[in-house]
This record gives C-alpha cells, structure tokens and sequence, in this order.
C-alpha cells in the first residue's frame, strides 16, 4: 500500500500540511503516517547547568533539584501537547475522508526519525517553517533544508496558503534531480489531468533542451505549455512567472550545490520556497 509520511508540530502550518497531504492521499490512493517529534530528554536537561552560575555548591544542588522537576513537568507536558496536535490532525484527515491514518509519537531528532521511516514510504511532507517561527519571517524552518539534504524521497513543502491544486510548474533545467521528478509525474497518477507548464530558464551563455522531456511528458497524456526565458537569475524568473500565471504547485530539484557553495553564492532552493508563496514539491 502507498504511504505518505506526514510531520507535524504546533505551527501555523499543521492544519495546511493535512490537507495537502490528504488532497495528494486521494489522488495517489495512499495511507497516511502522521509523524510528532519531541525534543530529546537531554534539550531539557541542559539548561540545568546554564543557570547555576558561581552560587555556593549547597544552594547549587537546591537549584539543580528544582530544575530537574522543572524539566521533567516540562517534558510531561510536551508529551501531552505532542498527542493533542496528532488527534487534532488525525481528525482533520479522517474528516477529509482518508480512512487509515497512523499516528506516530517519537522522541529525538527530527531528521534521523524521518529517516527511520522514509525507505517504506512515497512522500514527506513538512512545512516551511517550525512551530517557532515567524509564519511572515523571510526564514525558513530550521529543519527544512536539514531535511531536503538527508532524503531522497519526493519532499513536499507546505505553504501558509492552501488553495486547490488546477496547475503545476516544472522548473527544468536538465539536471539528474528535474528528470527525477518528470519520471515521478509519468509514473505516478498524482499529477493526471492537471495542467502542466514547463518553464526553462536560461542564462545568457546556455541552452537547455527541453524536446525529449516535452514528449515523454506528451506521450503521458499532459497537454504541456513550454516556455523558455533567458535570465541570469532563475529563481527570479520561476517566482515571477508563478504569479503572472497563477500557478498552484511548483516541481523543481531541490539543493544541488554542498552547503558552503549555497552560503557563498545563495541557494536558487532556498530562494523559491521563501519567494513563493505556494507548496512545492522537490527532489533530489
């Protein structure tokens, strides 16, 4: 049986990850995993010794004592809220007519437990920025790019805005991750019936061809609109052309340069997800 695996916490975006996951459920007629985790025990217990300071051992061992049932409530409670935000979302699902929903409640981190689970599942879903973050902040999630690095599954990211998915938008400029992604939309029923824009953009010094992607996408019955653009700033032009032509969904390789490349010269990646303001789906 296909499988989605669904992370959520308390952020803004929880109640929009479940129903992108449900609409792409249905579509791809899949169970969904929804996955909580909490924080290491050890999250809690390392404030213990940040708040001491130079106080006298005998008052020390008085804080510390109280500092441990301090983190210890804290952790119970964690706990607590963790299981309130996977039965509001388990309703959310079953409300939207998916029948098996598998609720996941994990300790550690976030992207080993994701890894944990990803060989027995088709997608991930995650939103783009953390139950602490600012939803109007111009920065993603600390985990997202974390996580886009370390899968290899199909990685869908959840916007603040959820709206019906009519059209899609496949940035293409010819690399391994892009033709990952034309593989999956072929072979997969996800994307079916939906209209299909393919946009090349190109710097002043390359060319990128398109002609057998456009007919294997043909031959798969999708009615594609091409279109090609010279630019030396493609994430630009991919937003750009997002909103002049109202796109829903946007399909492009995710994080193809290391780390240190990205935080010298910027990441087209990570650019796209803060620019536009719909759900992406990446690959790598």
């Amino acid at each position: 049986m296909t499988k989605l695996l669904v992370c959520i916490d308390g952020s803004g975006y929880a109640d929009n990850i479940c129903e992108n996951a449900a609409w792409v459920a249905k579509r791809m007629n899949a169970d969904i995993d929804l996955l909580h985790v909490l924080r290491r025990h050890s999250a809690y217990q390392s404030a213990a010794s940040d708040h001491t300071g130079s106080i006298g051992l005998g008052a020390r061992s008085g804080l510390l004592a109280d500092l441990a049932k301090v983190d210890e409530e804290r952790g119970r409670l964690d706990q607590q809220k963790g299981r309130i935000i996977l039965e509001h979302s388990e309703k959310l699902l079953k409300d939207a007519g998916i029948e098996q929903v598998n609720s996941l409640h994990r300790r550690g981190s976030l992207i080993d437990t994701i890894q944990e689970f990803e060989d027995d599942v088709e997608m991930i879903f995650i939103g783009k920025r953390g139950e602490h973050a600012d939803l109007e902040s111009e920065y993603l999630g600390a985990n997202l790019e974390k996580v886009a690095r370390a899968i290899h599954k199909p990685l869908f990211v959840v916007s603040s805005v959820v709206r019906p998915i009519k059209r899609f938008l496949i940035a293409y400029d010819g690399k391994d991750s892009v033709n990952k992604a034309i593989d999956y939309i072929i072979a997969t029923p996800l994307l079916k019936g939906l209209e299909c824009h393919l946009l090349a953009a190109e710097t002043s010094q390359e060319e990128i061809n398109t002609h057998k992607t456009e007919n294997r996408l043909r031959d798969a019955g999708f009615d594609v609109k091409i279109t090609r653009q010279k630019s030396d700033h493609a994430d630009k032009t991919i937003a750009d052309y997002v909103t002049a032509h109202d796109i829903d969904l946007l399909i492009t390789g995710a994080y193809s340069h290391s780390r240190m490349r990205s935080l010298l010269l910027g990441s087209t990646t990570a650019s796209l997800i803060k620019s536009c303001k719909i759900p992406l789906l990446l690959f790598r």
